[in-house]
């Protein structure tokens, strides 16, 4: 083997380490995130603690998960509106959220702002 064959297999060596080494970080990095959304759709603590801020809402009729989600952040009754509508399609909700004014507080978790919204929705499907 000459010089200049030698010298090409370490480069070439040394490029396949920093390439599986990147791979590698980029793994780790997004497994790890991936790892704290999963579990934040099941364990995401409220904003605040007790006794929190209470925070009136009106979810008009026809708004989705992701509006209700945006409404929700921006009175920062939740920290992530994308993560909210993963929730609320694991809540196992049919129809969806009814529309209505909504009394909620920020030291709720989104479990319990949703069990509050759907209570409301079955009670006036109820009176129907």
């Amino acid at each position: 083997m000459r010089g200049g064959q030698i010298v090409g297999a370490v480069v070439e060596t040394v490029i396949k380490v920093v390439v599986a080494a990147i791979v590698v970080m980029f793994i780790y990095r997004y497994s790890i995130m991936a790892y704290d959304y999963g579990y934040r759709i099941f364990g995401e603590e409220p904003v605040d603690a007790e006794p929190g801020r209470d925070i009136s809402i009106q979810v008009a009729d026809g708004d989705e998960a992701e509006d209700i989600g945006r409404m929700l952040e921006e009175k920062g009754l939740i920290r992530d509106a994308n993560l909210f509508v993963i929730q609320e399609k694991l809540s196992g909700l049919e129809d969806g959220i009814a529309a209505g004014t909504y009394e909620l507080n920020t030291a709720m978790t989104v479990g319990e702002m949703l069990d509050i919204m759907i209570a409301a929705g079955e009670e006036a499907e109820s009176e129907e």
